[in-house]
């Protein structure tokens, strides 16, 4: 992984990767819950949309991106610097998340670009995230089996045929099955396999996907 970070519970640290320019600096709180730190599979994402950047410098140009399940907003942080020409990015998480996001996105200096808003899984979409998203990332967000049904249920929502959908997983119990037998029915769901790295990181039961509305 490029991915460097110190081994912090609470406070600012600065996390780097080599192919983005300034480091991110991220508070994580865990009092907030397991959303207040970050987790591999948002590196996973991160790393392999910084080595897409490297093949097209327009990757992402004029997309508005929606951040799901943000947590401390890593992900949605780093792409929104990584890719300048992003139109307009979205964090969301509940209520807990709201005050951590928010100070990450000033700490970074990317308040005009960024936004946070309270977005709960399996509840009618707020008017301010309709469904107009072109791309929508979802980091380690099958973690819950209770949580299964209302996040594909507002990935649905969340999304048109025209949306491309990233989302990166750690295998953690044979449970999991059952989100993605849920999620094949109202998706189309491909494994990423041009990433260089796939064959690292999936030894440590990670794996990214790209998703489609069928």
């Amino acid at each position: 992984m490029d991915a460097r970070k110190p081994e912090v519970e609470t406070g600012v640290s600065d996390i780097s990767y080599d192919s983005l320019l300034n480091p991110i600096h991220l508070q994580q709180d865990l009092s907030g819950g397991c959303g207040g730190k970050t987790w591999e599979a948002a590196d996973i994402m991160i790393e392999y949309l910084l080595w897409k950047k490297s093949q097209s410098d327009t990757f992402f140009d004029g997309k508005r991106i929606l951040d799901l399940g943000s947590g401390t907003g890593l992900v949605g942080l780093a792409v929104a610097s990584a890719f300048p020409g992003v139109q307009h990015m979205t964090l969301t998480d509940q209520i807990p998340m709201m005050e951590l996001m928010k100070q990450n996105i000033l700490l970074n200096g990317l308040e005009r670009k960024v936004d946070a808003q309270i977005l709960d899984w399996g509840t009618p979409l707020p008017e301010s995230i309709m469904p107009l998203s072109d791309v929508i990332l979802a980091s380690d967000c099958v973690y819950l089996e209770i949580a299964f049904q209302p996040l594909v249920d507002t990935l649905v929502l969340l999304s048109t045929k025209e949306t491309v959908i990233y989302l990166s997983y750690m295998k953690r119990r044979n449970a999991d099955k059952r989100f993605f037998q849920m999620l094949r029915k109202k998706f189309i769901l491909k494994e990423i396999e041009d990433d260089p790295k796939r064959e690292v990181y999936s030894r440590k039961g990670l794996h990214l996907y790209l998703l489609t509305k069928k």
